[in-house]
Parts: structure tokens; C-alpha cells; sequence
């Protein structure tokens, strides 16, 4: 028995030393870490993320999951190693912030924070998306785990944010989608190429502040591909929906004289 007990002591040694060597240059407090106590460490692991010290924060987190797997503690242990990632900013942290805050929901999905957890998911990928122009996969992933929480916890005080984040993270998506389209249909004169994805974004993204221009862009397009009963509505929408509109002139001048590119003065704009 002595000999266990004496193999035991060793190995939680090798195991502390172990964390200690993982926080790096913060010095560890393995009296802390060794402590029977999960509310002492619980109060380290606060400590240190207040300090900005994510991974020795993190350390202490693991520790109440690892050592005290019937402690309370145990649920916030795993938000807090999660908001240790999100805090510490950067893509490889988000990306294991978020993997953090699903494993909670998938240990407690009953937790009266999961709607914290869910909202952390959407906001980790939310803060790695890119510019318009750039790869949406980061805004696509977000509005899904931001629907995904609005239909989970619709009454949560969180949802008010979350149906914030939607309506940016689908005039993200209504940019890109518009950027492509008016690439092929300038550049390359690729109207066939542009006319799905203008469609899409009069589709998918109604309150798209460009659905003015959309809906002129669109009208040249179905023109140019000699498809003028098509564009009439289009265009016809503008002039009713959007009367004030820049584009209102463009789209009279195109319902004009149909059929020819040049024949319209904002097909080069």
C-alpha cells in the first residue's frame, strides 16, 4: 500500500510539473494546483485571467475539471477556460474558444448558460471574419451559430445582440456576393455569370442597403443577355420601391433602349 501511495504522489508530481512547464514564463503556484481545494483554485484561475494570463488561467481551469469532476465549480471551470481562449484574441484561440464553449453545451445542454455558451460560439467566429472581399467562411459559420442561438434561447437578453450580429453578418455576405457579381459583370462581361448571384441577394438578403443598385445591375444583365421581358420588372421595381434612388435615371435610360451594352451609361460604372 505504501509503495501505491508513494507511486501516486509521484505521478500528481510529474503531473504538476508537468502544468507548470506548460504556463511558460509565468511562475505557477503548484501549492495552488496540488490544493484539495477547488474554491482556492477556482480564485487563482479568476486571478490570472483578470491578469491576462490565459494559459496559467487555463491550467487552474483544468485542474477543478480534471481533479473535481463532482465539484459545482466544474461548469464554470469550462466557460472560463473557454473565455481564457476567446480573451487571449488571435484565429488558432477563437477557434479553440469555440471548441471550448460546444464541448460545454454538449456536457451540459440543459446549463441555464448555454445560451451564454451558444452566443460565445457565434462571437468566436464572428471576430475572425474577414472584409467583403475576402473569404466568407468565418461570417457563414457565425450567422449559423447566431440562428442556431436565436432559435435555442429566442428570449435570452443576449438575443437582442445576437439578431444584431445577423443583420451585419448577412450585409457582410450580401457585399461579397455583390462584389463577384459586379466583377463579372464589369470585368468580364460575364452577364449570365452575374445574374444568379444578383437574384441570390435580392433573394437571401432583403434589407441589403445596395438593393437599389442590385436591382439596376441585375436589370442589365437579363438586358444585355437578351432577356429584356425579364429585366422589365426588375427594373420597374426600382423606380416604384426606390424613387429616389441615384440608379432611377440608369434604369430609365435602359428601359429606353434595351439590347445594347453600350447603350446604357451605367453598364461601365
Amino acid at each position: 500500500m505504501d509503495l501505491f501511495m508513494n507511486r501516486n504522489r509521484t505521478g500528481v508530481a510529474l503531473a504538476l510539473a508537468a502544468l507548470a512547464w506548460g504556463c511558460g514564463r509565468h511562475e505557477v503556484d503548484l501549492a495552488t494546483l496540488a490544493s484539495n481545494s477547488d474554491q482556492v483554485i477556482w480564485e487563482a484561475g479568476q486571478k490570472a485571467l483578470k491578469g491576462k494570463q490565459w494559459e496559467l488561467a487555463r491550467q487552474h481551469f483544468r485542474r477543478i475539471v480534471d481533479g473535481f469532476p463532482q465539484s459545482p465549480l466544474v461548469p464554470q471551470a469550462r466557460l472560463a477556460a473557454g473565455d481564457a481562449y476567446f480573451s487571449e484574441g488571435g484565429a488558432g484561440s477563437l477557434t479553440l474558444a469555440a471548441g471550448q464553449y460546444r464541448e460545454f453545451l454538449n456536457v451540459f445542454p440543459s446549463h441555464p448558460r448555454g445560451d451564454y455558451a451558444q452566443f460565445q460560439i457565434a462571437e468566436s467566429y464572428f471576430s475572425q471574419k474577414n472584409s467583403p472581399d475576402r473569404d466568407p467562411t468565418q461570417v457563414i459559420q457565425a450567422l449559423d451559430d447566431y440562428l442556431l442561438f436565436l432559435d435555442r434561447y429566442p428570449d435570452s437578453p443576449l438575443a437582442k445582440s445576437a439578431r444584431e450580429r445577423v443583420k451585419v453578418c448577412r450585409g457582410s455576405l450580401a457585399r461579397s456576393e455583390f462584389a463577384v457579381a459586379y466583377f463579372y459583370q464589369k470585368s468580364r462581361k460575364a452577364y449570365r455569370a452575374a445574374i444568379p448571384r444578383y437574384e441570390n441577394i435580392l433573394k437571401n438578403y432583403p434589407d441589403f442597403e445596395q438593393t437599389d443598385e442590385t436591382l439596376l445591375r441585375l436589370g442589365q444583365c437579363l438586358t444585355f443577355s437578351g432577356r429584356p421581358a425579364e429585366a422589365a420588372p426588375v427594373l420597374a421595381r426600382l423606380l416604384e420601391e426606390y424613387p429616389e434612388s441615384s440608379f432611377v435615371k440608369d434604369a430609365r435610360v435602359l428601359m429606353e433602349t434595351p439590347g445594347d451594352p453600350k447603350a446604357s451609361p451605367a453598364s461601365g460604372k
